[in-house]
């Protein structure tokens, strides 16, 4: 495939991806009083505990200006909170409440309750190749110098 075509399927496929979040996962945010993106930022520090906020912006793909207020948002509702680091005081980590998982665990069963079915209905290869391919893109990703 040369690159302009792959260019072109790239932007295809990452728009109905975009598309596939904003109908099937921004309606079950939106019931549990959360943006596609808090859930996002839930889910990194859910995977792993105990980030900076520098570190959960960069993970999380936030702008570093615009994570504040995301961030903010979460501990307003008592969904993450902010701890001293155990070996650098001047550092703060964060983590999800259990509130937080709570919630999350929610999110889990409405997820089931919906869409349980027809993933049910798949073999596992559907989801394997899935996953592998987005981990092929990423690899790839990372030979263009981001």
């Amino acid at each position: 495939m040369d690159i302009s075509t792959f260019k072109h399927e790239l932007f295809v496929v990452t728009y109905d991806v975009q598309k596939i979040l904003h109908e099937t996962m921004a309606p079950i945010c939106q019931q549990h009083g959360l943006t596609l993106q808090q859930m996002h930022v839930l889910m990194e520090l859910m995977r792993t505990p105990g980030l900076t906020a520098g570190q959960l912006s960069d993970q999380a793909g936030i702008l570093r200006t615009n994570f504040p207020s995301v961030c903010r948002k979460l501990e307003d509702r008592g969904l993450i909170e902010r701890q001293r680091s155990q070996t650098d005081k001047r550092s703060l980590r964060l983590r999800v409440t259990d509130e937080g998982r709570a919630l999350m665990a929610g999110i889990d069963e409405e997820v089931q309750r919906r869409y349980g079915t027809a993933f049910a209905a798949e073999p596992p290869e559907t989801f394997d190749t899935i996953i592998e391919g987005f981990q092929a893109l990423a690899d790839f990703s990372k030979k263009l110098g981001r």
